[in-house]
């Protein structure tokens, strides 16, 4: 429930601070914060490798405000765009992250782009990182980027539209969609319990600092509920 730098310096201010004598004012609690960003994606990438063999990637949408104010909005600007959102069939003023889970639900891979980045352009963020079966949503749907990936050992998988012919075996396909909807739980739960899906931050670079935060939470989390 606390979900920025001044939520959390006033928690731990107000009940925690026998544990941090040295807590200091929250203007430098929040520089703290910000220049320990690199630390916290070194802690997601080696304590939370992208080591298995199958991965589930998705996106979802990250409004920057509501949409009436889309138009005049001044925070992200230049960096957040106009998207659609398949799932509410809505436009929207913001950003588009990018979810990579393993089958155990932790999250091995983020990426945030503008809302209107073809989602396809994010997958060869992934080429250096993850190997195997990556499984992904109709927006991810090309036989040039899964060539491409292929040629990076990833067998990049996605469900088809209904009027194109699938020649893969059924029951594969029903394994494929029971295992991609490991991410859409991952993602709720992102949005529910670390409001993922809020920005609080006025730029790219202090939103993504907070996502690494977020993302690590919710790793520490599963494990601790999965022990």
């Amino acid at each position: 429930g606390r979900h920025d730098d001044a939520a959390i310096h006033r928690y731990f201010d107000g009940h925690w601070r026998p544990f941090f004598p040295e807590l200091g004012s929250y203007q430098a609690f929040a520089r703290q914060c910000a220049a320990l960003s690199l630390i916290k994606h070194r802690i997601l990438d080696l304590v939370f490798p992208a080591s298995d063999t199958i991965h589930v990637l998705d996106g979802f949408p990250i409004p920057v405000c509501r949409a009436c104010r889309g138009h005049r909005c001044r925070t992200f600007r230049g960096e957040a765009a106009w998207g659609c959102c398949a799932t509410k069939k809505e436009h929207f003023y913001g950003l588009r992250g990018h979810l990579v889970i393993n089958l155990a639900g932790l999250a091995v891979a983020f990426t945030v782009t503008a809302a209107n980045v073809d989602e396809r352009e994010v997958v060869p963020n992934l080429y250096d990182k993850i190997r195997g079966l990556l499984i992904g949503d109709k927006g991810f749907i090309s036989e040039e980027l899964k060539a491409e990936a292929a040629a990076h050992a990833i067998d990049l998988q996605t469900l088809l539209r209904k009027n194109m012919p699938d020649p893969r075996d059924p029951d594969t396909l029903a394994r494929l969609m029971r295992i991609r909807r490991a991410v859409e739980t991952a993602i709720g739960k992102l949005s529910e319990m670390f409001a993922a899906q809020t920005t609080k931050a006025r730029d790219l670079r202090g939103f993504v600092n907070r996502m690494a935060r977020k993302l690590l939470a919710y790793n520490f989390s599963l494990m601790a509920a999965q022990s």
